[in-house]
C-alpha cells in the first residue's frame, strides 16, 4: 500500500500567486517597452533585452508567460473549496488576472 500526500490547499493557493507573479512581470515588461515611441523592431528588442540570452526569442517569452498563467489557473482553481472568504476572493483574482495576461499573451502571438 502507498500512502499518497495532499497538500494543504493554502499551499496550493501561495504557489498559484507565486506562479502568477513571473506572467505579471513579463506583461509589466511588455507594457512598458510598447508604450515607447520608437519602431516596432525596436520595441520588441527593448522586449526580449529584459531577459536572459537563453530563452531567445519574443515567441519563447510570450509561451513562457502562457505556461505561468495556465499553471496559475490550475492550482488557484484547485483550492477555491477554501473555508476562508478572502482567500477564495484572492483565489478568484488569479484566475482573473491570469485570464486577462493569458488572453493578452494569445493576440500577441497573432
Amino acid at each position: 500500500m502507498t500512502k499518497t500526500h495532499k497538500a494543504p490547499k493554502k499551499v496550493i493557493a501561495v504557489l498559484a500567486i507565486v506562479f502568477l507573479l513571473p506572467a505579471v512581470y513579463i506583461f509589466a515588461v511588455w507594457i512598458k517597452a510598447f508604450n515607447q515611441d520608437i519602431t516596432q523592431a525596436q520595441k520588441v528588442v527593448e522586449f526580449t533585452d529584459r531577459f536572459p540570452s537563453f530563452i531567445g526569442s519574443y515567441n519563447m517569452v510570450v509561451y513562457i508567460s502562457m505556461a505561468f498563467c495556465i499553471a496559475a489557473m490550475i492550482l488557484a482553481a484547485k483550492s477555491f473549496k477554501q473555508p476562508l472568504l478572502s482567500l477564495r476572493i484572492a483565489m478568484w483574482l488569479v484566475v482573473m488576472a491570469a485570464s486577462l495576461i493569458l488572453f493578452v499573451d494569445l493576440f500577441q502571438l497573432l
